[in-house]
């Protein structure tokens, strides 16, 4: 799953990167303030001339970094379940461990005292 997200990455990237160089000679405007309101405060209104393959790069960049800054937060809570996880299945894992080193033990102690309970019944015939 994790290269189809990679896949998809990528494909995005490149599609934006011809965006970017389709449009390096072109020139678009951003409006500022429009008429309707620049008449309401008193003022001109204000436009903005710009590259737009410049743009484009722009919005790309300030989207990925938005992206990473909202998911973020998710990835990091989802690493700390992640570890708390982990550590859960540790201690399980070592408790079994100290459970199944137990049961040896007492198998080996029942071991020794019925042979030493066959020797001594042996001796007592």
């Amino acid at each position: 799953m994790k290269y189809v997200f990679w896949t998809i990455a990528i494909f995005i990237t490149v599609v934006w990167l011809y965006f970017v160089f389709s449009n390096l000679t072109s020139l678009g405007g951003i409006t500022l303030l429009d008429n309707a309101p620049a008449a309401i405060l008193g003022m001109s209104p204000k436009r903005l001339t710009v590259n737009m393959g410049i743009l484009i790069l722009a919005v790309y960049i300030l989207g990925s970094w938005a992206a990473i800054f909202f998911v973020k937060p998710f990835l990091m809570k989802s690493r700390e379940k992640e570890g708390a996880y982990e550590r859960r299945l540790e201690k399980t894992a070592v408790s079994n461990d100290e459970s199944n080193a137990r049961v040896k033990v007492l198998e080996n102690k029942i071991q020794v005292l019925e042979k030493a309970l066959e020797d001594a019944l042996k001796k007592n015939k």
